[in-house]
């Protein structure tokens, strides 16, 4: 049986090889990187690799995740220091049966390792496959992953799915038209830690069972791959219908959350055909997933639709172009009609999710440069946090806002009113719809209103669509006529004579600056 020894300093190296084989008829082999594992490996593959955690060129979690699709009956025992316990464990997930303590290493817990592992081998000669389903399940994902990265071509992925009898890949399944969803589970590392104890590897083999079940069920041939963290791709073979195919994807969405507890975005309606053509679109569909940051949670979205980010611009620059103003002259109770405006800004724009945080101290910035003064709580809530959707950035900005309503029962109801016109603005809503809501007389209202805004309610109202005209005018190819109706105004020539009175230009002209 073969055994191979990786690790960069020599001395550790040899005397760990010396001690193997003493152990009986073992043949050992050493190496002193993974690089120079997995070369070795793929002239002859060996049954057990004892390798060390840390180490240059190639180091034992690189080594173990490249050889899950290769080498995936390999039983590995990692080498750790003790300040490295948390890689270690993560090496557990990455597929290692075991490891050992550096520094408290002796001869009879190697020969304890090698033992069971030789026992392992003999019994698994048994067995077709010699894998049990967690493990075959690891090494489909893990032939997924080496052919999506480029480490494989499809001749060498054919070759390992025959050898480790993954059905997926084989018999031209891929070939005629068909779909696949994307799918992101919310909040999955929570739920992790909570039903898993935080070992990944066995939350998405229970999400996986779950799934794949539904997904059989459409199609005997179809799979469900693990895409890394929260995301999966749920293959739809043969499916060209759309209707068809969103039906299915509701069923599994109902799964997740009926068996589970776990809500699930989805991109749909991913199109291919040809092996090629899979790897390639789920790559793409990848990037697209990154637009779920815009959305609500547990949302679906049409692949065919979505857009890619939108180029890098001067985000200040162009929002006070949006806005109209940032002169210096930025009221207290213009705040709540400027942040909101900000953030649906940066949904339509959709840039990558990871410049979110910059782009939100743009909007302290603009608000501080209107004479606003922003506490360093807020701002230090944004540099803190953590966000899942562009909502929890949001959502430190509205705490304060509320804050600084005060206690007021005028403020409050103005605060009402303001918050159900930015809700509300796209529908056919008068002036009696946000008094019925605020509870307050007409003539109160107005007054109330007049004294804090410095305008009427209706004024508010129609400033506020045109701002949001102007944000989709400037971030979107819409119609103008559609972008009319989707800020509550039906007549598109009644539109255009308010844009060019509020703004001193038409439409038209206006998407072209």
């Amino acid at each position: 049986m073969n055994v191979m020894v990786v690790d960069d300093e020599y001395g550790i190296r040899s005397h760990l090889a010396s001690m193997i084989r003493g152990f009986g008829d073992l043949n050992v082999r050493e190496a002193a990187n993974g690089l120079e594992a997995l070369a070795q490996m793929e002239e002859s593959p060996a049954e057990i690799v004892l390798t060390d955690i840390r180490m240059p060129v190639m180091d034992g979690m690189e080594l173990l995740r490249r050889s899950r699709a290769r080498f995936p009956e390999t039983w590995f025992i990692v080498l750790s220091n003790f300040a490295e316990f948390e890689l270690a464990q993560q090496a557990l997930v990455y597929g290692a049966r075991n490891y050992l303590l550096k520094a408290t290493i002796t001869p009879d817990q190697v020969e304890e390792e090698v033992r069971r592992a030789v026992l392992h081998h003999e019994k698994s000669k048994d067995s077709a496959a010699g894998l049990n389903p967690n493990e075959w399940l690891m090494v489909q994902n893990s032939l997924f992953s080496e052919r999506l990265e480029g480490h494989v071509q499809n001749a060498e992925l054919l070759r390992r799915a025959e050898r480790f009898h993954v059905p997926v890949f084989l018999e031209g399944r891929f070939d005629a038209p068909s779909k696949f969803a994307a799918m992101e589970i919310e909040r999955f590392s929570d739920w992790t830690r909570s039903k898993f104890g935080g070992q990944a590897d066995l939350a998405v083999y229970a999400l996986s069972n779950v799934l794949r079940e539904t997904v059989k069920r459409w199609n005997g041939s179809n799979e469900l791959f693990h895409l890394g963290q929260n995301r999966f791709v749920l293959l739809d073979l043969g499916e060209t219908d759309d209707a068809g195919h969103a039906r299915k994807i509701a069923e599994a969405r109902e799964a997740a959350q009926h068996y589970l507890g776990l809500a699930a975005s989805f991109l749909i309606h991913c199109d291919f055909a040809g092996l090629d053509g899979f790897f390639e679109r789920v790559l793409a569909a990848r990037g697209q997933m990154d637009l779920f940051f815009y959305e609500t949670d547990a949302c679906v979205m049409d692949a065919r639709e979505a857009r890619n980010p939108a180029a890098d611009l001067d985000l200040f620059s162009f929002f006070e172009s949006v806005e109209g103003g940032g002169d210096g002259g930025l009221q207290a109770s213009g705040l709540p009609g400027l942040v909101e405006t900000y953030f649906e800004l940066l949904r339509n724009l959709r840039r990558p999710s990871s410049s979110a945080q910059s782009d939100v101290r743009t909007l302290i910035r603009f608000i501080e440069k209107g004479g606003y003064a922003v506490p360093s709580a807020l701002k230090s809530d944004i540099d803190r946090l953590s966000a899942c959707r562009l909502s929890d950035f949001k959502e430190p900005f509205a705490r304060w806002l509320r804050e600084m309503g005060g206690v007021s029962r005028q403020r409050e109801e103005i605060a009402k009113a303001l918050a159900f016109i930015h809700e509300r603005y796209a529908e056919k809503i008068t002036l009696e719809d946000i008094c019925g809501h605020v509870n307050l007389s007409r003539s109160h209202l107005s007054k109330l209103f007049k004294d804090r805004q410095g305008v009427s309610v209706m004024e508010y109202l129609e400033a506020f669509r045109l701002r949001q005209a102007r944000l989709l005018l400037r971030t979107t190819r819409r119609p103008i006529a559609e972008i009319a109706e989707r800020v509550g105004v039906d007549d598109v020539f009644y539109f255009s004579k308010l844009y060019k009175k509020h703004f001193g230009i038409n439409p038209s002209k206006d998407r072209e600056i």
